[in-house]
């Protein structure tokens, strides 16, 4: 790596983070903390608690996106992705938060988990309160476990630097830290495969016990990995722009990051396809029933054909264009789009299991709660800008041009 960017990197430690920024971000979640309580204790906490419970889905989703998909370059030796991959690391700050989030689910296990009170017949061992938290939080616990330490070793050794290390000593780091990740990256994508399918399982299909899909796992957590994609894009054309880093993240590393989004868009879509063609052709009540409820009874199929559409359809075809994915704005703006479709089809993954009314209830409270997960994560995010490396400076594969 070039020496003149790698002091101007580790001299820019600790980063000016916006003042009003924060002060604005903080207010987003104590308006969401507000309404949350104000959901639980007086409008209604089915809607609190579902809100609740897809945002803690989407946003550790997406902060374990970024932490798999380092792994993933760690795995492979990808070159092209190397600037990247610390703001992708980055993502993985907020998974302390989202554990203490997990523990606040349990909270609301009445309200949420109808087999509490109407227990699934034949499934009671597996579907009961103890054993469900305590195997998600083993599981998760192991995960996150894994992630914190992949991002301990990534970092170890452009901390050193930052701090006046040098020589041998600096290099032994290194090549140290090299050799764990390669250790901890393959365990830790089989452990995230794992372990989202279990949670897939248990925070999404339980909530309609008599409905199975055993492709349904997959599916969840691909459309994490897509989403992540589309989250890693922005903030890598953000923190380009904003901390003069166009020679390091390139308009070519931009492009392929338009292309690995375009690539999840299609497997995402095809896990969606090979789920509803099984269904679709067994024509079993048990496996329809999830189906016909949210394709085609009000007032969920609309909801249901703007996700296929905003999500699927129209991110494919527009990302077949070479300008759109190597045009900044054009490009963040569409993984804008794509972030907020998987965040209703998170949405529609939940709520139609639950929610008995007329109409879908979507209001001040849902946008408001969401705005404070939003928030927290971007906090987390600021935290992570602030104090570490922008860029994995010690990696012999980081490239001034990718």
């Amino acid at each position: 790596m070039d020496k003149e960017l790698q002091e101007r990197i580790i001299s820019s430690i600790p980063r000016d983070i916006p003042k009003s920024l924060v002060i604005v971000l903080w207010d987003f979640v104590l308006l969401g903390l507000i309404a949350f309580l104000f959901g639980v204790f007086k409008l209604d906490p089915l809607r609190a608690w579902q809100t609740f419970l897809i945002n803690f889905l989407f946003w550790s989703g997406i902060s374990l996106s970024g932490i798999v998909f380092a792994a993933t370059f760690q795995v492979t030796d990808a070159r092209w992705g190397r600037s990247v991959k610390r703001l992708m690391e980055g993502m993985g700050f907020f998974l302390p938060v989202s554990f203490v989030l997990f523990l606040i689910l349990f909270l609301g296990r009445d309200v949420i988990f109808p087999w509490i009170a109407h227990p699934a017949v034949g499934k009671e061992k597996w579907l009961s309160i103890p054993f469900l938290f305590s195997r998600d939080a083993v599981g998760l616990i192991l995960l996150y476990g894994l992630s914190l330490a992949f991002l301990y070793f990534s970092l170890k050794p452009d901390l050193a630097l930052a701090r006046g290390g040098a020589g041998n000593s600096l290099e032994a780091k290194r090549v140290k830290s090299q050799k764990v990740l390669s250790v901890i990256s393959p365990v830790l994508l089989i452990v995230y495969a794992v372990i989202f399918t279990l949670i897939a399982f248990d925070l999404v299909m339980s909530l309609d016990p008599h409905w199975y899909s055993s492709l349904f796992g997959g599916y969840f957590f691909i459309g994490n990995l897509y989403v992540g994609l589309a989250s890693i894009t922005i903030i890598a054309v953000i923190i380009r722009k904003y901390y003069e880093l166009e020679d390091v993240i390139t308009i070519d590393v931009l492009h392929n990051l338009g292309k690995l989004t375009l690539a999840f868009c299609l497997l995402s879509m095809d896990f969606f396809w090979s789920q509803f063609l099984v269904i679709w052709y067994g024509n079993l009540p048990e496996e329809t029933s999830f189906i016909i409820k949210r394709g085609m009874e009000a007032p969920w199929a609309k909801i249901s054909w703007s996700v296929l559409i905003i999500c699927f359809i129209w991110p494919f075809l527009v990302m077949l264009s070479r300008k759109v994915k190597r045009n900044p704005k054009t490009l963040s703006a569409l993984c804008g789009v794509i972030i907020a479709g998987m965040w209703m089809e998170r949405y529609l993954l939940i709520v139609p299991s639950l929610w008995k009314g007329d109409t879908a209830p979507f209001g001040i409270l849902e946008i408001l709660i969401t705005l404070g997960f939003f928030a927290g994560f971007v906090l987390t995010y600021l935290c992570f800008v602030k104090r570490f490396p922008l860029l994995p400076v010690t990696d012999p594969l980081l490239k001034k041009e990718d």
